[in-house]
């Protein structure tokens, strides 16, 4: 009895502290996943400011970051008398006549955003994949990190939704990560598990979208940040 009692205390323990184990692996996965779903948002507020909408692919965005400019700082050189301000002199004008000097400092997206790498941003930066491809890129975090990336792939989609107020389309944006990619290799039975209470929360279920064929695309489980089916998400992630 008190070997059977014993036997039943250590497989208690064994039993929490896999528990434990997997929920503080789960953690430290989403931190990651969650640090590069912000700097797509960052890249894509940045690409916003640019070209008055949100990029739609996540090829053009990492382009964006890569290549794109945008203003650092403008520097003013000289000031309008009080003579000229009693005048009616303004600012626009003492610009055109020369009185008053503009220089603007551009930089690179990259720079402004401090994304060190930026076609990193493509990729979940945790997970194992059985088939064992990958690809090795510099981290964005830190480029004399590399991070082994087994095939799992930021997925970024755009949907045009007409807004009653503007009267015109705007474009709604997506991006998120597969918790089948970035907890891939944990263990299979407690990542049903965490699927399964997501879907009684009703949490992660995605809706139509349109680039795909069969025009459903079921359940989805992960990261996230937009709602195409929410034009008042503002770009919030789904775990905020």
């Amino acid at each position: 009895m008190v070997l059977c009692t014993l036997g039943l205390v250590v497989a208690c323990f064994y039993s929490i502290y896999n528990d434990i184990a997997f929920d503080e692996e789960k953690a430290a996965r989403e931190k990651l996943v969650i640090a590069r779903l912000m700097q797509i948002r960052d890249a894509e507020e940045q690409y916003k400011m640019t070209f008055g909408e949100y990029c739609g692919t996540i090829d053009s965005i990492i382009d964006y970051v890569k290549n794109g400019k945008t203003v650092d700082k403008i520097i003013k050189e000289g000031e309008l008398t009080d003579d000229q301000l009693e005048a009616g002199m303004t600012e626009r004008e003492a610009v055109a006549k020369g009185i008053i000097k503009r220089d603007t400092i551009w930089m690179t997206a990259a720079e402004k955003l401090g994304i060190k790498n930026p076609d990193s941003l493509k990729f979940v930066p945790v997970g194992r994949k059985a088939d064992g491809t990958f690809t090795v890129v510099h981290s964005s975090f830190d480029p004399s990190v590399y991070d082994t990336i087994y095939q799992g792939v930021i997925e970024l989609r755009k949907k045009a939704t007409f807004n009653m107020k503007s009267n015109e389309f705007d474009m709604l944006v997506e991006f998120r990560a597969r918790l089948d990619d970035y907890m891939d290799g944990m263990s299979e039975k407690k990542i049903k598990n965490v699927k399964s209470d997501l879907k009684t929360r009703h949490r992660n279920r995605a809706e139509l979208m349109l680039d795909n064929e069969d025009q459903t695309e079921g359940e989805w489980y992960g990261l996230r940040i937009g709602d195409l089916e929410d034009p008042n998400n503002k770009m919030a992630g789904n775990w905020e």
